[in-house]
Order: C-alpha cells, then structure tokens, then sequence
C-alpha cells in the first residue's frame, strides 16, 4: 500500500488550500455571536473562516441561525454590542502586544484583569469574560508557554550559574550532530540499510540574535563543482563523514578573522571534546568548556530536532510535489540551508532563555519552529495527503532517526579533510548561458509555487522567468543566424 497518496481525487484533495484542514474546531455561543457581529459590520466569510481555522461554510451555516442564536442569548448579544463599543478587542490586543514587545511576561490572570479593567464602563457585568478571553486567544491564536527542555532543577541552576559571571551578548553556543541526508520516508519505513550520512556543527547567539552558517562534512565531493562557485553552507569532504578536528579548527578560524578584522571579541561554549580545539590559536574568540553541562545538551538536543523537522518536512514536500525524493548531494545541501533558515531566532532565544511556564505569546501560522516537531500534525494541519492509519507513528520517529550516528571524530592527525567551500570558491567558473539561467529559473517559480510563496515573491520570479526566457530566445536566435551563416558561406566556397 502506497504511503502517500497523491490521487487528486481523494476527499482531502476538495479541502480549499486557503484554508488547511485542521482537528475539529467548536465555536462557542459568544463565538458564534461575534461571528455575526462581524458579518453584519461587512467583514468577509472567508476572512473570518481563517480566524477560526473553519470553512467559510460553517460560517454560512452560522449566520443561518442569526435570529435564533440571537434570540436565545439576548442579554449576551447586547452586552456583546456594548463590548464592540468599548473596542475591548483592540484595546487589548494593543495592550498584550505592548507588554511582550517590551519582554514583560503576561500571564491568563493578568489577561484577565486588564480585560476586566477595560469593561468595567458597561452597564452591565460582563459575566461571560473568561468565554469571551478563550475566544479571543483563538481568534489572535494566543497560546500559553511550555518549555520544551525536560530537565532536573539542578540542570536549571547549573545554567544560571554559568552565565551568571558571563556577558550573555557576546555568549555563542554550539554543537555537532548527524544527519541521514538522503534517507526518503519510505527507505525509513522499509528499514533500508543506509550508510552515507552528514555530520553537521552549528553556533548560535545564546539570545537568539545571529545564526552561523551551518559546518557540514560528509564523504561526497560536489559532483557538480565546475558549475557552482560557492555553497549555502561550509562543506568539508572526509571519508568518515565525522566532525574532525581540522575541519572544526579551519571553520573557527575563518570566523575568528571576521571577529578580529571587526575588533569583537566573543565566548563560545562548544559542546565537544576540548581535544578537539586549538584554543590558544584564536585571537578573538574564548572557548569555555560546557561539555558537562546538562541545560545546554537538551538545548541543542531540541535546537537540532527542530532543524531536522523543517529538512525532513521539506522532504516530504518534494515528494508530495513533484513525485520524487531522489536528491543529489548539492540539492541535500541546499535544503539543509534551507531548513536551518526555518529554525527562528525566537525558537533559539526560548530555549536558552525561556519564559515561565503559562506565559502567553503569539503563534504564528508560518512559523516551524515552535516546539511542536510532529510531522504527523504537520501533515493533517497541512492537508498532505498521507496513509496515517498504517505510519503515523513512524512519521514522528522519522525526524530523530539518525539520533545515535557517531558525528564526532576524535583522532586529531586527519589531513584527509578538505574544505569543499573554499575549493569552489577558488575555481574560475564559466558563466552560465541564457538557456541555463532559464532553465534554473523555471526551477526557482516551481519550487515557489510547491512551498505557496506569497504573491509578490511569485510576482518578482514570473517576472525574472519572463526576462531570462527572452535571453534564451535571443542565444537561440543568435545559434541558428550564426549556423545559417556558416552554412552560407560553406555553399558559396
């Protein structure tokens, strides 16, 4: 049985794409009068149908029922008009906005006062706010704080102790981990033996204000190295595939001469072997040993569990889209960028430095990195067509399945490994020709269409897809005149 299905005749396929099926969504009574409200102040169905995750139908049905709703929750439908003028939604919006912008953490209760605050002018109680508050939290999709990271109290305060005596706007942390890169959902399933694998090192700003470009080895050269002349990430090549000591010292250096040419100096804790660094040959970094501490391993335990989410939901993008998963190594490398752009800077900053539990924040609808890694929810939020009854466990599991690859080497004599990067970076490459850049360009507005990028991201490539196909015209046009000529001057001899 196949494990994706990509019939378009199936009952998921006649869900609107605009609005993606999610788990059963209720609308309360207060709900359901606002709903009405807003459509008798012209706010459109298919508006509203997005606040509420729902089809615009159920919003149709709704406004259906407008007199008899109305009639049954009279009081409430006075007391909501009341509530409109008072504008308690905006106020509070505006409010809650103000509060985390400014890093104060807002919690349920302080939600709830501020909003009694507001309506304390009605003529009458508002009796219904903690229904009202839940609708509103649905609406704005307001959602309370859990921190991802399970770990003892000790673990916690072994934290707080070892950035009490540092500068944490000059702390960098990093860590190694592997990557099946090429491993598609139905090799996983199937328990195929698969070998070939990256081992992958990143640094991030502890506060969550800069990424690093990610460090990637592997066994693979760059097959396609005469037509690229530089790499989203730094690539080594190794025959082990493991993080080793030259390629670990010849990425901190080349960051270390960036620190040193802008006069910034900065502490990195690293959560590997010190065998493995050559502290004293950095002028602008401080290494600090942070192997022992526990906070920062589950840190970067849920850092890369959130990179590997957005890699392996790419996959599955691919496969979904065009029918295929086979990737050469340079498309591997392209999506591990890829997926690493996904992870937020807000995400980096929550775990290092989270906010107390039930704290409120803001979800957004495209944003993959909060701290639900489930493909499975991925894919049922997200419509894909998916054989869930027999592999949605498997899914889940299929983003931490290279968790037990060996991404370290220890041994520090291995002048084997060879920096791809900067190998490419020295070759004089051709300039690829009108037909090529068309080519590419095709791919690029396919790729756009597959991820449903924004209108004016579509707009702009339409617009350089439309450019270079008049460049491949013209080289075209130019071929034939120029072999037409040729073969003139070969009839007249």
């Amino acid at each position: 049985m196949s494990l994706w299905n990509l019939s378009k005749n199936d009952n998921n396929s006649s869900f609107l794409p605009d609005f993606p099926r999610k788990s059963y969504t209720k609308i309360d009574p207060i709900g359901k009068l606002h709903v009405i409200h807003a459509l008798d102040n012209g706010q459109s169905k298919a508006d509203i149908a997005r606040e509420y995750g729902v089809h615009p139908q159920t919003i149709a049905y709704i406004y259906k029922q407008k007199e008899s709703l109305i009639k049954k929750y009279t009081k409430k439908y006075n007391l909501l008009k009341e509530v409109c003028c008072v504008n308690l939604d905006h106020t509070l919006m505006e409010w809650l906005e103000l509060q985390i912008k400014n890093g104060q953490f807002v919690k349920e209760q302080q939600l709830r006062d501020r909003a009694q605050e507001i309506v304390s002018t009605l003529t009458e109680d508002f009796n219904c706010i903690d229904d009202w508050l839940l609708d509103f939290r649905v609406r704005h999709n307001i959602l309370k704080f859990k921190s991802d990271i399970q770990c003892s109290i000790k673990a916690k305060e072994e934290w707080v102790d070892f950035i009490n005596d540092l500068d944490i706007k000059d702390l960098y942390i990093g860590g190694v981990t592997a990557l099946y890169h090429n491993l598609d959902f139905e090799s996983f399933v199937n328990d195929q033996d698969i070998d070939n694998y990256v081992s992958l090192m990143c640094i991030v700003h502890c506060l969550g204000s800069e990424k690093k470009e990610l460090a990637v080895i592997g066994k693979e050269m760059i097959d396609e190295e005469f037509n690229v002349k530089s790499l989203p990430v730094n690539y080594y090549c190794d025959h082990s595939a493991q993080m080793t000591y030259t390629a670990i010292n010849n990425y901190l250096k080349q960051w270390d001469e960036i620190l040193t040419s802008k006069g910034k100096t900065v502490l990195l804790a690293l959560n590997i072997p010190g065998s493995l660094i050559q502290k004293e040959s950095f002028t602008s970094i401080r290494m600090i040993d942070s192997t022992s501490n526990m906070f920062i391993s589950k840190a970067l335990d849920k850092l890369f569990e959130c990179f590997k989410f957005n890699y392996r939901r790419l996959q599955i993008t691919k496969k979904v889209t065009y029918g295929s998963c086979q990737l050469s190594l340079l498309d591997c490398i392209n999506m591990m960028s890829m997926a690493w752009f996904c992870v937020s800077n807000r995400y980096i900053n929550q775990l290092f430095f989270p906010p107390e539990d039930g704290s409120l924040y803001f979800e957004r609808n495209d944003d993959y990195s909060s701290g639900n890694h489930s493909l499975s929810q991925w894919c049922k939020i997200f419509n894909i067509p998916f054989n869930f009854e027999l592999y949605s466990n498997l899914l889940d599991k299929y983003v931490s399945c290279d968790k037990s690859l060996k991404c370290l080497n220890l041994v520090q004599t291995n002048d084997s490994t060879q920096n791809i990067t900067e190998l490419l970076s020295q070759n004089k490459s051709q300039s690829a020709s009108g037909i090529e850049a068309y080519q590419a360009m095709k791919r690029l507005v396919s790729y756009l269409q597959g991820e449903s990028a924004n209108p004016s991201e579509m707009a702009s490539a339409k617009c350089l897809e439309s450019h270079t196909e008049f460049g491949a015209l013209l080289e075209i046009h130019q071929f034939v005149a120029s072999n037409n000529e040729s073969e003139l001057n070969i009839g007249i001899e």
